[in-house]
């Protein structure tokens, strides 16, 4: 006897064995026991994910002679015969999408059953019909015979005419969640005595997509690869995936600016044959679970991958893994459009690698010997020096140090917005909104990416001929603005050949700025200039303490 594949040999024959689509099976069943059963079905969801399947369950419990708890019996004549059944019609709508075949179905559905109760037209991907095709079977499907039953299946619903579609009771399959994949994978593998690590289980089902078909296949396909134990291993060699070792030893690369090494990897990458699309697909997810992890401590059901996560989480900032898979996303776009797909991913990482400085851009302690800065200080999103600095101290080495002698810039916000109000213009607003998104240019900037990514989030509101107003959702975000003013307006100046003073609000505020001013206006007040006195505070000789701002940066020290 030829060998039956796995995913055939165990489809499922009744409700109880189908895996994911709990509210499409509830739903089935009780019209089928409450004899409520509809003459069109329609199927619709991504592949693998029993359509079809229920289909023929639905087909098989509407004939069974002695339903049993609303599973077939398994005994009678139809439930015996069901696969050589004559009233069980399987059309392929890919090969048979032409009107004359649908004129046949329709020229013979008045027909009786021969020995069912129903006669079942299950046409899977139905979109592939012509239109021809759809306008034969729409009077057949309004009006069926009692004695038949369609069920529709597509992979693309929206393809389906809604003369169709509104003829029939419409169901929506989603993709199995990998935890329901993962237990059926381990109820198969006992049945057939295959060994496999959990990892591996995890792996096969997020490989699979929601498609439980596929992660059967793949199932089967390591099973002939090592018959003896399935690892992770063996899916990455069987499938064509990169192991997550891999994917940290390149953000190590990128963490140190290490080009040799990223050569050498991509270099190795390619003569391995795999695809680098879809390295750079794993690249993206794998940054968006360290992303999970970091900020909502959501980890994966693989220890392996866990285990890399949390050491990678440490060493970068959540800035920094924005900015990736921004870099990345752009790479795979324009890799899909390359014949050098590997040279164009290898200079994109070594460009990434070689733009972003360590000491500035990581959160992770410097790894230098002798380091100051105590890691367990460090906060999650680095430390918001714009709270200014009353009675701040610096934890250094568990030392104390007086940090009164930083200085500081003090800005008159109040007048800073007064002033803008008083000289807002339309026109100086519209040029600073066209131009905004030139501060991206300046993300890899060794002196201004620091700031970028707080003004490339933010808005400007109001602008006049010498001060704007910038408002951000967040207070934290203004603040630290407002803070960096001065190199902001240096970047300014740059960008828009144009000397202006910044301060920012959050959007909170900024409405009541706004509602403010605009009632004032209705009541006749004018808003005038104001001489404003600002300066730098505290301004003394450098200390250590400002050394060592100078080298690991505001971010990576904490102040109480």
């Amino acid at each position: 006897m030829s060998y039956l594949a796995l995913y055939r040999k165990y489809r499922p024959s009744d409700f109880d064995s189908v895996y994911g689509q709990e509210e499409v099976v509830t739903v089935i069943k009780n019209a089928i026991l409450n004899n409520k059963i509809s003459h069109a079905y329609l199927f619709s969801g991504p592949r693998g994910t029993g359509k079809t399947t229920i289909a023929k369950i639905i087909a098989k419990l509407v004939n069974c002679e002695h339903l049993e708890n609303g599973k077939p019996c398994g005994k009678c004549y139809n439930c015996l015969n069901f696969s050589n059944s004559n009233d069980i019609v399987e059309i392929d709508a890919a090969s048979n999408n032409g009107v004359d075949e649908i004129r046949e179905i329709r020229d013979k559905i008045n027909l009786v059953p021969s020995n069912a109760k129903f006669k079942v037209y299950i046409v899977d991907e139905v979109h592939m019909l012509t239109n021809q095709a759809f306008n034969a079977l729409l009077k057949t499907l309004e009006e069926p015979p009692s004695h038949v039953i369609f069920i529709l299946a597509t992979t693309e619903p929206h393809k389906i005419p809604l003369t169709i579609a509104s003829r029939c009771q419409k169901f929506r399959f989603s993709k199995i969640d990998d935890n329901k994949v993962v237990d059926r994978l381990k109820e198969i593998s006992k049945l057939e005595n295959i060994s496999c690590d959990d990892d591996a289980y995890y792996e096969i089902a997020r490989l699979s997509d929601g498609c439980m078909r596929d992660a059967i296949n793949l199932l089967d396909q390591l099973v002939a690869y090592s018959d003896s134990h399935i690892t992770l291993e063996d899916i990455y060699k069987v499938n064509g995936a990169v192991s997550y070792n891999d994917i940290n030893e390149l953000l190590n690369y990128i963490y140190s600016n290490d080009k040799t090494k990223i050569i050498e990897f991509v270099d190795n990458f390619d003569k391995s044959g795999k695809e680098i699309n879809k390295f750079i697909e794993e690249l993206i997810i794998y940054i968006k679970d360290i992303i999970l992890y970091k900020n909502a401590g959501f980890l994966s059901n693989i220890k392996v991958k866990n285990e890399n996560i949390k050491v990678i989480s440490d060493a970068f900032s959540d800035k920094i893994l924005y900015m990736l898979v921004d870099m990345l996303n752009s790479t795979q776009n324009s890799v899909k459009t390359s014949s050098h797909g590997s040279i164009l991913f290898m200079t994109s990482i070594l460009n990434f690698a070689e733009k972003i400085n360590a000491q500035e851009h990581f959160s992770d302690p410097i790894k230098q010997e002798n380091s100051v800065v105590n890691k367990n200080e460090i906060t999650s999103n680095g430390f918001n020096i714009a709270n200014k600095i009353i009675s701040r101290e610096i934890i250094l080495d568990e030392k104390v140090v007086d940090s009164s002698n930083i200085s500081v810039l003090k800005i008159d916000l109040d007048g800073r917005i007064n002033n803008t109000l008083a000289g807002a213009s339309k026109d100086i607003l519209k040029m600073f909104k066209s131009k905004w998104n030139l501060i991206s240019d300046y993300l890899f900037d060794e002196k201004y990416s620091s700031v970028c990514g707080l003004l490339k989030d933010s808005n400007v509101v109001v602008s006049s001929s010498e001060y704007i107003i910038i408002s951000n959702k967040l207070s934290s975000v203004a603040s630290r603005i407002n803070y960096n003013s001065e190199i902001i307006e240096e970047l300014l100046e740059k960008i828009f050949d144009s000397k202006v003073k910044v301060v920012a609000v959050s959007e909170e505020e900024w409405s009541k700025i706004k509602s403010e001013y605009i009632n004032n206006i209705k009541n006749g007040k004018k808003y005038v200039v104001l001489e404003l006195n600002e300066k730098v505070e505290n301004e003394k000789e450098k200390t250590p303490v400002d050394d060592l701002i100078d080298l690991v940066g505001e971010n990576v020290i904490e102040y109480k």
